[in-house]
């Protein structure tokens, strides 16, 4: 045994064992949450509130009912708002196209626009994506798809007929501010 100031004993031991050997890795972007800047049942992220509602409809009744929630249909504007929903709401399981997510995506006139208004100056698009065509309205893979040209491309988005019905909806609205009463508060 030997000693040193900053060791109180050190001591070794023959092994045929191999040292683990491990990496912490930072996780990305994550929603959070945090009940002091969004409601409850809602998370948070760089300034804004998110919620997924497993609730089925076309696309504008999951304008509609964000809209009841104070909330619009979600605006992805960068790789780490996407990666942090995907992450959020990705349950796992093997689902069909009529199962995925609606976000604010939509194409009018062969121009893809926000809910909101605003241009899409970033965009995921999934595998051979987008289709052709206007009066396409875009759904975010969140679950791998039993599609499988798509069972691998969690996060990535897809255009979907905007009177389809999808399975579920990311709403988002301004942490903080008047949005803090969101129902289910």
């Amino acid at each position: 045994m030997k000693t040193d100031p900053t060791t109180i004993a050190t001591t070794t031991i023959p092994t045929t064992t191999k040292p683990v050997v491990f990496s912490i890795v930072d996780p990305g972007a994550l929603l959070i949450d945090c009940p002091d800047a969004c409601a409850t049942g809602w998370q948070y992220y760089n300034s804004k509130c998110y919620k997924k509602f497993n609730t089925a409809g076309t696309y504008a009744q999951a304008i509609s009912a964000c809209q009841a929630q104070g909330a619009e249909l979600v605006t992805i504007n960068d790789f780490d708002e996407n990666d942090a929903l995907r992450k959020a709401f990705d349950t796992n399981a093997l689902v069909t196209e009529a199962q995925e997510t609606w976000i604010g995506l939509k194409a009018t006139s062969g121009v893809y626009a926000w809910s909101d208004g605003s241009s899409a100056s970033y965009t995921n698009w999934a595998q051979n994506q987008p289709a052709a065509g206007s009066g396409q309205c875009v759904q975010m893979i969140t679950d791998a798809l039993s599609n499988k040209t798509y069972q691998y491309q969690r996060g990535g988005w897809k255009t979907y007929g905007c009177g389809k019905t999808s399975a579920s909806y990311i709403c988002e609205a301004p942490a903080g501010g008047p949005s803090i009463s969101l129902v289910g508060r």
